[in-house]
């Protein structure tokens, strides 16, 4: 009997925490939530352990027009994405596709914003700040109602895990009944 109660514990720590071995995004370069400064001609996303060479992202503007990358690289935990020309000044989302080294496809999202000094030619070819602000006041608004939808997402995820885990919590349990009803029987 002992030893079933023994097994079934080991199974239980052995078990439960397969249920959580998804991997995730570790950080980014830039970070989630940041202003960048200074042209931008990398992203940089690394995750908590080793990705397959199918994952990717995208490079979303506040409008939600993709912005073309032109080159992803995927080497061990780590995917880059270059761009031939730097990142104009706005705000932008990078929803991120992986297959984590569990085999499980996972994806997410995370969102920065650019606000680089402009070049003279860029400045002399602005024409009005006004229509910019109202765009700006959209894009905001994008972003908030973006950021509930992954907030829902991630609850989603949540609550799919807690399930799985009280599957496997059942199922152990079951085992350990008719364990202890099969001891009886010899007995």
């Amino acid at each position: 009997m002992k030893k079933i109660v023994v097994l079934t514990i080991a199974c239980l720590l052995t078990f439960g925490n397969l249920t959580y071995a998804h991997t995730g995004i570790e950080s980014s370069n830039p970070e989630d939530g940041s202003t960048i400064t200074e042209e931008l001609t990398t992203v940089t996303l690394t995750f908590e352990t080793e990705i397959e060479e199918t994952s990717s992202f995208e490079l979303q503007n506040a409008n939600g027009e993709t912005v073309a990358v032109d080159n992803i690289t995927v080497e061990n935990n780590t995917m880059t994405g270059t761009f031939d020309q730097p990142i104009a000044n706005g705000d932008y989302e990078v929803p991120w596709k992986i297959i984590g080294v569990d085999g499980h496809p996972i994806e997410g999202t995370f969102s920065f914003s650019v606000d680089a000094p402009e070049s003279e030619v860029a400045e002399e070819e602005s024409t009005s700040e006004e229509a910019t602000n109202d765009s700006e006041a959209e894009d905001i608004e994008e972003l908030v109602d973006k950021e509930e939808e992954t907030k829902a997402d991630t609850a989603e995820d949540e609550s799919t895990n807690g399930t799985v885990m009280g599957i496997v919590i059942a199922v152990l349990v079951i085992v350990l009944i008719g364990s202890v009803l099969l001891m009886r029987r010899k007995k």
